[in-house]
């Protein structure tokens, strides 16, 4: 009788091979490194762990519903009562999780580490191999690395053990190395970082208010004769998942973006919180102009000057999203199913060139109408918000637009006034005043007779803060002070006319009468003397004495000896006699002249 453990391995490891197939096992594949391992134990330990390893694979090919005694009979029949218990046999079993039934041998050797004898492997090889990993594709095959550094190692005498181990090995890294190698440094922490779990049942509506823009994928002509991809930017409650408006326009802008948010106040009224990425269009002046905190303008010197955005005027809590990671926004979530829903339709077949953000149309590319563009838009949004079975946060089989009215349910609505909506929709621009009273912004002129003394003050002294609305510079401006107080409104522009206008002249001949009225209403508003008061006023000074001036009884500072009574007007001045000074001062002025002191 030959025991299995000296055979020699070749013969072993077909004899093993054998038995597992035999117990309707996979063998899985071969660990060279445990092998090696087990090869160089005491042959006792390995007779010991191979009659472990019979044991567990027949416990393996059992049926699961068989109860353990019944288990432990079987195997005490095959194997003899030694170590057969159920508590050894779970044992034997845990042992041996998630390893395959080839190694069973060597991981139930007695004193087994858990791998920690491994394959000789040359650190230049590992290097290389890592390195190939890092700078190929993501999806680079993990063969074709072995591959290449296999070759490499014939010339250069590394040691490279085969295929499996090097895959055992690289699978035994932790999973934060491996993303490194593979996705590099932003993607790891990306994958790795838990997101934060947080309850939309927690807050109502308008509450929180998403903000984001997209591109859409398609191509639209806009009536110019130019192809454009536009941007679509949605404005998103966060307690509903309702969109509460939309905005399409040529690009991610600013003034597209007040203009949604203002739209959307209109109709539902003030929100409380905007919450957004820190992109130009929505960290800029018109929108963050104010907010204490924002990551574009802050340090932004305008002579003392800051433009205001429209949240400041409406009185809304600006929050941005950490940079990057605007994931995090609920609008993003929801542009990410509007997408398909809205860009793959039918009605935009054949209008798309690509999802890449550069692409040019080809001349077979269709772009399709604006109002079409918009017609279909303005559909699959509000498809989107009426669909019922939702299962998001607090649905519970309902739409957004449901969830929306029921959690504005004992909410009071932030109507704003038209002058809110007025200096929301306004942008601003610090500007000097000149010595007219005007202002000046790029070729736009303004101010006229009727602000010209509301503006003069601040000739040479700064700057003001001039709104404008962006849709119509042909409006009245509005201007204010550093500190943000209204300095005049319905600031005119200054309409300019041909050289040899008719018109002009008379325009300057009104605005020369009323400066002729202006001035004459400020010399009416003084009371001035006539020139024989003035004349009488000025002898008056002439004749001024200043000793006349002073009152009888004014005594001047005196410092030294007590004071004496003070003589009244025409009286002599008291002689200093004897009998006026203390005894005691007239004793020691004797006793000093005695001894030969000088006086002063």
């Amino acid at each position: 009788m030959v025991n299995l453990s000296d055979l020699p391995e070749p013969e072993r490891r077909a004899f093993v091979e054998a038995q597992i197939h035999a117990s309707g096992l996979s063998a899985g594949t071969y660990d060279e490194a445990a092998h090696a391992g087990f090869l160089e134990a005491p042959a006792s330990m390995r007779a010991e762990a191979e009659r472990k390893a019979a044991i567990v694979r027949a416990l393996l090919s059992m049926p699961n519903d068989l109860r353990w005694e019944d288990k432990a009979t079987v195997l005490r029949k095959k194997f003899g009562p030694k170590g057969i218990s159920k508590p050894s046999l779970r044992r034997l079993q845990r042992a041996v999780t998630s390893v395959d039934p080839i190694n069973f041998a060597p991981v139930l050797l007695a004193g087994y580490k858990g791998g920690a004898r491994r394959a000789d492997v040359s650190n230049d090889a590992w290097a290389f191999f890592v390195s190939t990993l890092r700078l190929a594709g993501p999806d680079f095959p993990l063969t074709q690395a072995w591959r290449d550094v296999r070759d490499v190692s014939r010339k250069r005498r590394w040691s490279w053990p085969s295929y499996p181990t090097i895959y055992r090995r690289w699978n035994q890294l932790p999973e934060a190395e491996k993303l490194v190698v593979r996705h590099g440094r932003e993607v790891a922490i990306g994958r790795l970082a838990q997101p934060i779990m947080r309850d939309k049942t927690s807050i109502r509506s308008l509450e929180w208010v998403s903000l984001d823009g997209r591109k859409l994928d398609f191509w639209v002509d806009c009536g110019d004769g130019r192809a454009l991809r536009l941007t679509l930017l949605a404005l998103i409650d966060v307690a509903s998942n309702k969109v509460l408006g939309f905005e399409i326009c040529r690009s991610e802008n600013a003034t597209g973006t007040v203009r949604l948010i203002r739209q959307v106040c209109e109709t539902y009224g003030i929100f409380d919180r905007l919450y957004t990425d820190n992109g130009a269009a929505f960290a800029g002046h018109l929108v963050a102009g104010g907010n204490v905190h924002r990551f574009r303008n802050a340090g932004a010197k305008l002579a003392a000057v800051k433009p205001l955005g429209i949240c400041h005027h409406l009185d809304i809590r600006l929050h941005f999203a950490l940079p990057k990671n605007a994931q995090a926004k609920i609008a993003e979530w929801t542009f990410a199913t509007l997408s398909r829903v809205i860009d793959d339709r039918p009605e935009f077949a054949g209008a798309h060139a690509g999802h890449a953000p550069g692409t040019s149309p080809s001349p077979n590319v269709k772009p399709v109408p604006f109002e079409v563009a918009e017609a279909v838009i303005r559909r699959e949004i509000e498809r989107h918000n009426h669909e019922t079975g939702r299962r998001s946060q607090g649905a519970h089989g309902r739409s957004y637009d449901e969830v929306f009215q029921a959690g504005l349910v004992g909410r009071f609505k932030r109507k704003a006034t038209r002058y809110q909506l007025r200096l929301a929709s306004m942008i601003y621009t610090p500007v000097a005043v000149d010595r007219w009273g005007r202002v000046t912004v790029d070729t736009w002129t303004y101010g006229g007779p009727e602000t010209q003394a509301d503006l003069l003050p601040f000739f040479g002294k700064g700057r003001v803060l001039l709104g404008r609305n962006p849709d119509d510079f042909s409006e009245a401006a509005m201007a204010f002070d550093e500190d943000g107080r209204l300095i005049c409104d319905g600031i005119e522009p200054v309409n300019k006319g041909a050289y040899d206008s008719k018109d002009g002249v008379r325009e300057a001949a009104r605005n020369g009468k009323a400066a002729r009225d202006a001035v004459a209403q400020a010399e009416a508003a003084n009371d001035y003397l006539n020139d024989a008061e003035f004349a009488a006023a000025l002898a008056d000074l002439d004749a001024y004495k200043p000793e006349e001036s002073a009152p009888e009884d004014v005594v001047a500072a005196r410092f030294g000896s007590p004071l004496q009574p003070a003589r009244k007007a025409g009286q002599a001045k008291p002689k200093l006699v004897r009998e006026a000074i203390p005894a005691e001062y007239l004793k020691n002025f004797d006793a000093a002249i005695a001894k030969g002191g000088k006086l002063a």
